[in-house]
């Protein structure tokens, strides 16, 4: 068992990897497009290769590099340690382009498309380096139901507050240093400090992290056979069908707020924010209740019952008026998603646990690298489905006022489109073997298997 204070310390590492990804994610192609001036076809093409194909590809890559990485430090916290101050670094540097204090003058400067597309690659590398294999300690340090849920929430916790600083704290920093060191060197500031939070976040996580000897015992899988085993692991790929799903509904509901709040419910955009806010007070607020769940269903009940409730809760999309009901809404899917984070990577550690009897190799990187890389396919369901709801329901982006049919077309999206999403979760999640009685059986034969691994490493008992 571990310390309270490891535990916590581990958890804070999850504020530096949502701090760094919202941020990103929210406000990089604007800053380039907006403030830099860069061509937004150039920045949509950086982006798309430098950030999306690249993204794709070193997921996975780090993933498998780190279960084959064999040092005295262990095999993630090296990565964690280099990591973390090159990720830092190269956040400030994407927030401040050789420009002078001047916006561009010629929207298609070489010079500058060229410092983008890097920096962001760069960024995106150590950023991976740092959070693949931080995510693959949580099985591995923490091995039972009690403890994974426990230290879950102190991830999700920090997750929330780093999402709140790259969301709401950014521009706050933004507009308040910019009246004194000029537009971009607002920005520059703004991402220094971050960096400093972020970066110290992962700083802090190492403190928490232990890694077992005994879990490196033997050659690393080759890549070739590393990557079929991980493929034709059928809980495995029962996982990320239901868990692609679970993306595409969160990314839905994102994608689908900006259009919900002014066309539907006919609010001011700087109010869309109340709407994100009253979604994480409440996930905060119900851990401990789906804790308590969680321990009594077992991981893979508790994750069926969250993504059936959230959705379930987004069906007053097709009927609310106002933003005062939307709360109510937005409060109701936020309980559920609590579920949801929580046992989230509970369910894939499991799959990690399985796998392991079966290798007899702990390949934590793989798991979480291969369904990173997964995951990031939802973005082309998004695309495809905004487009349809958009262009089916007359959505004319030149227009002041839409015509009746936009409205009606996202609330039947953003109601129906879930619940067919919701059909495939369980489709998908019919497969996965893993119940609770069958993870305890399982982890009566791991305890076995570490104390034998242990014990030819003279470690004594565990």
């Amino acid at each position: 068992m571990h310390s309270r204070f490891a535990k916590v310390a581990y958890g804070v590492g999850n504020l530096g990897q949502a701090l760094f990804f919202n941020t990103v994610q929210t406000f990089l192609i604007f800053f380039y497009t907006d403030k830099v001036r860069l061509e937004p076809r150039l920045v949509g093409l950086a982006f798309a290769i430098s950030y999306g194909v690249w993204n794709a590809i070193n997921d996975p890559l780090i993933g498998l590099l780190s279960d084959r990485t064999r040092s005295r430090w262990g095999r993630r916290i090296p990565y964690i340690a280099v990591g973390a101050p090159l990720t830092f670094l190269l956040f400030v540097l994407v927030w401040s382009p050789p420009l002078g204090g001047r916006p561009l003058a010629d929207p298609s400067h070489p010079g500058m498309l060229i410092y983008f597309a890097v920096i962001i690659a760069l960024f995106d590398l150590a950023y991976t380096a740092v959070t693949v294999p931080y995510t693959a300690l949580f099985p591995e340090a923490f091995e039972d139901l009690e403890e994974r849920t426990e230290v879950s929430i102190y991830r999700q916790v920090a997750a929330m507050i780093g999402t709140a600083l790259g969301l709401a704290v950014m521009p706050v920093l933004v507009g308040a240093l910019s009246a004194r060191l000029g537009d971009l060197g607002g920005w520059r500031g703004a991402g220094l400090i971050l960096g400093l939070v972020g970066g110290g976040a992962f700083g802090v996580a190492l403190l928490g992290s232990r890694e077992r000897k005994e879990f490196g015992l033997g050659a690393a899988l080759p890549l070739r056979t590393a990557f079929k085993e991980t493929f034709r692991n059928r809980s495995f790929l029962a996982f990320v069908g239901a868990n692609l799903m679970i993306c595409y509904i969160w990314s839905w509901l994102s994608a689908m707020v900006p259009f919900f709040t002014k066309y539907v419910i006919g609010v001011e955009e700087e109010q869309m924010s109340l709407i994100f806010v009253g979604m994480f007070v409440t996930s905060m607020a119900f851990y401990p209740l789906w804790r308590r769940v969680a321990l009594r269903l077992g991981s893979k009940w508790t994750l069926g019952l969250a993504v059936s409730l959230f959705v379930l809760f987004m069906l007053p999309v097709l009927f609310v008026t106002n933003l005062p009901q939307t709360l109510v809404m937005i409060l109701l899917v936020g309980a559920a998603n609590s579920g949801i984070t929580l046992v989230r990577d509970i369910v894939l550690s499991d799959v990690i646990d399985e796998d392991e009897l079966r290798t007899d190799r702990r390949r934590e990187g793989s798991y979480f690298g291969v369904n990173a890389f997964i995951e990031r396919l939802v973005m082309v369901l998004i695309g495809g489905s905004s487009s349809l709801v958009l262009g089916l329901s007359g959505y004319q982006a030149a227009l002041t006022v839409q015509p009746p049919s936009v409205e009606r077309g996202i609330r039947l999206g953003m109601g129906l489109l879930p619940v067919a999403a919701l059909a495939i979760f369980w489709a998908a999640f019919s497969f996965y073997p893993l119940g609770k009685d069958q993870v305890i059986a399982l982890r009566e034969r791991l305890e076995r298997l570490h104390r034998e691994k242990a014990a030819r490493l003279g470690l004594g008992e565990l």
